[in-house]
């Protein structure tokens, strides 16, 4: 007897959203994607808008989901009564096996225990035959849920990776800084303007910023090899990672959250999921619970678009902040550069404002980078994605 490798209304909650390497093999057919398409996802090089494409080809868990979902169907069907329908030819054939021996069999004890078991196990398959929710649509929806959410990390993972980048050169700017605090240590410690200790806390710095280098290089490679992975390519492989797109902020005019909610509601997979069990649904109580659940549903994905657009707005806020911080700094190093040339200046601040100012150039760059990603983050919950917990 063949029993489905995991009960159906607890098995979807299983989902895994992680990857394991693959060997590049294509979900699609060659002829579902034209020469260039293939083209583009199969070159060494990695860009942001393929993040969609790749996830659909080659990520292994949704090339595993997909394989589910084909089983699924060739097992139980279709629609709601076909699963029901699976679930009782299960529990008949279990009831059709059950052979009770004699008491005087020396194995008596344990062949009741496991027909007892046995039994158990039909009189659940009976109980899943009148309960089920499940069909190959509710399947679908929560294996697409899955594999858009991947997309989601994959693109986190994307501008994480950059955003480290950005980090790990202004690391290297305030190690550079530290270097300078420690030569003028010394030199001030020469001339008996400055003790043991001010050379000792200039060497901390030194030492905190060489620290701070080596751990944001540790989460670069971190961040790569696992977008990497979850793209097809394997951890050692060396694509060229191109730059994340720069933010456009006439998206931000486009968005209304009471605008989108209609359509927020429309796209939502476990929304759209749980509508569709609640069409399935026979007993009085289970569809009382799913209206509950659904309303639920509906209030959060509003609550969820609001939310998201309020971090565009902080986020924009933040840029905003970062490019007036930049916009200071550069005010700052052309007095300074005069006052250098001037003799009013020394080297040693002219170079600190330097680095001040291509920190604060790092800091537009990242907010820009946060920016992005809210604005993605809002499409998504618009698209489908909207949180429902």
């Amino acid at each position: 007897m063949k029993i489905w490798k995991r009960a159906l209304p607890l098995g979807l909650a299983g989902i895994m959203l992680t990857a394991a390497p693959t060997g590049a093999l294509a979900a699609s057919p060659e002829f579902a994607r034209t020469g260039e398409e293939w083209a583009r996802l199969r070159d060494n090089v990695l860009e942001y808008g393929e993040l969609e494409d790749l996830v659909n080809e080659y990520n292994t868990t949704v090339q595993t989901n997909q394989l589910d979902l084909a089983e699924f169907k060739r097992e139980y069907g279709t629609t709601r009564d076909d699963v029901a329908s699976k679930y009782q030819d299960m529990a008949d054939e279990i009831y059709a096996s059950l052979d009770y021996p004699d008491s005087s069999d020396p194995t008596y004890g344990y062949v009741v225990g496991s027909l007892l078991s046995a039994e158990v196990q039909a009189k659940n398959l009976e109980k899943q035959a009148d309960n089920t929710l499940e069909d190959s649509e509710v399947t679908y929806l929560t294996y697409k849920s899955a594999e858009k959410t991947l997309v989601t990390v994959a693109q986190s993972n994307m501008i994480s990776y950059e955003k480290d980048q950005l980090s790990l050169q202004q690391a290297e700017l305030a190690k550079k800084q530290a270097e300078l605090s420690l030569r003028s240590a010394q030199s001030k410690q020469a001339s008996g303007l400055a003790t043991q200790v001010d050379v000792l806390n200039a060497q901390e710095t030194m030492q905190n910023a060489d620290r701070t280098i080596a751990s944001t290089q540790t989460g670069i490679e971190t961040v790569r090899q696992k977008l990497q992975v979850m793209l097809g390519w394997r951890f050692s492989d060396t694509p060229e990672i191109r730059a994340v797109p720069k933010s456009d902020i006439s998206r931000i005019d486009q968005m209304n959250p009471q605008a989108d909610k209609e359509k927020a509601l429309e796209n939502n997979y476990t929304l759209k999921a749980n509508k569709k069990k609640l069409q399935n649904a026979t007993s009085a109580n289970v569809r009382e619970s799913l209206e509950k659940t659904i309303a639920d549903n509906e209030q959060k994905i509003g609550s969820a678009l609001v939310t998201n657009y309020q971090n565009v707005l902080a986020a924009k806020l933040s840029y905003d902040q970062a490019a007036a911080a930049l916009d200071l700094a550069n005010r700052n190093l052309t007095s300074v550069q005069v006052q250098y040339q001037h003799g009013n200046a020394s080297q040693m601040q002219y170079d600190n404002q330097q680095y001040t100012t291509q920190s604060a150039q790092l800091d537009v760059q990242i907010a820009d980078l946060n920016l992005f990603q809210t604005m993605e983050t809002y499409d998504w919950a618009v698209n489908g994605l909207a949180s429902t917990s």
